[in-house]
């Protein structure tokens, strides 16, 4: 049988437990910062808010959403997965019907606070929780499909959500989201678990063919007080925060590089298209290869993707840098479950990645304030990009020297 046929052959067997993790991943997308960035003049326009102001309570909302991530992360490895999957998505529902309603800075945080903590946290995390565990032998590759979820929605959504603005105002086009997400997502996650619902609250490993990469499951305590952890960790945790911080930012960068930011949208197409096509690049690698040899070099485009940033001036320079940071979103993607799941097995994997999760929330909840706050006080824009490439290497050699001491 050849790869083409192995692959449909995959799809067709387990496209349940593939179709909730993409339209998991997907439906997330409602609550992250890139479809919230969109409503940002209209939102800031209602309640007379500077950009400053606005990025100050927006990271509150994810700040505050951090406490409760090690209490959420971990409660997925102890109930039923249909209900927490359907508490998420009702969540986000609620939080978007709140936006579109908000008539004070107190229920704006509300909302945020909805967004952050299920959309922009908890949703990714039971996705790529729930296909990890599930899937050990095809691990990499199943994570790379679900994961495309995110790429289709940042190509639909803004066309759709400027689109609905411009039709029917901004709180109706919220309005409309909630609608989506409680008469369609809701019914759809429960149909396509239904059938599942018994072997996704076992906690194990559960393909007949376990994979050559697989270990014995851990526990928290156990994984605090391992020093692989630490070493592996700050190679995932990194990209996240820089990259929300840059994308909070980036019409201030486009104006102090003097790029369109028509220019700036036209290419997220390409951050799109890498991030598709580096996740099912790395999928196969992971499998092939393990998580711990891949995860180092993933790093290295987006830290060539800063540089340019940095010393670019050039329409082109915009190009590179998003395909770039695509190549290593897409790539994190697929390794943000596997490799936990791959040293430390999948009994716990919810509570060890909501550890990881809650450090790497906490700092994308900082990152745009502390962005700001140096743009406000004069700091140059590129003296801070390249201190990001530079944290991002330093990261990526401790990944390696870590991998290199157990070959």
């Amino acid at each position: 049988m050849n790869l083409l046929d192995r692959s449909l052959s995959f799809l067709l067997k387990e496209w349940r437990v593939l179709a909730f993790g993409l339209l998991f991943q997907f439906g997330s997308c409602f609550g992250r910062t890139f479809y919230i960035a969109l409503f940002g003049t209209e939102i800031r326009g209602a309640f007379d808010l500077t950009p400053g102001e606005f990025s100050y309570i927006y990271s509150a909302a994810t700040l505050t959403g951090v406490l409760f991530i090690p209490w959420l992360g971990k409660l997925i490895d102890e109930v039923d997965l249909r209900a927490y999957a359907i508490s998420m998505v009702a969540v986000l529902a609620a939080a978007s019907f709140s936006m579109s309603i908000a008539s004070n800075i107190a229920v704006l945080f509300v909302a945020l606070f909805g967004f952050r903590v299920t959309g922009g946290s908890m949703m990714n995390h039971t996705s790529v929780v729930t296909v990890a565990r599930y899937f050990s032998r095809r691990r990499g590759m199943a994570t790379a499909i679900c994961s495309l979820g995110v790429p289709i929605a940042e190509a639909v959504l803004p066309i759709v959500a400027v689109f609905s603005m411009e039709l029917v105002g901004w709180r109706t086009t919220w309005a409309v989201s909630g609608v989506l997400l409680a008469l369609l997502f809701v019914p759809m996650v429960f149909w396509v678990l239904k059938p599942l619902r018994r072997i996704l609250t076992v906690s194990r490993d559960y393909e007949h063919s376990p994979s050559p990469h697989s270990a014995p499951s851990a526990t928290r305590r156990e994984v605090i007080r391992d020093a692989r952890f630490y070493g592996l960790a700050p190679v995932l945790i990194l990209p996240t925060p820089l990259v929300t911080a840059l994308f909070f930012h980036h019409a201030t960068i486009a104006e102090s590089k003097m790029w369109s930011l028509e220019w700036l949208a036209t290419c997220f197409i390409a951050y799109a298209g890498a991030t598709v096509t580096a996740s099912l690049v790395v999928g196969p690698l992971v499998d092939k290869y393990g998580a711990r040899a891949v995860l180092p070099w993933t790093i290295v485009p987006m830290v060539a993707g800063l540089v340019v940033l940095a010393l670019g001036t050039s329409a082109t320079s915009v190009f590179i840098y998003m395909l770039c940071m695509g190549i290593t979103t897409g790539a994190r993607q697929t390794l943000s479950a596997a490799i936990w799941a791959e040293i430390y097995g999948t009994r716990h994997l919810g509570s060890i990645r909501s550890l990881v999760h809650t450090v790497t929330m906490l700092l994308a909840g900082l990152s745009p304030a502390v962005f700001g706050w140096s743009i406000d006080r004069h700091i140059s824009i590129d003296t801070t990009v390249l201190v990001f490439a530079l944290l991002l290497l330093s990261s990526a050699i401790l990944a390696r020297f870590t991998v290199s001491k157990e070959d």
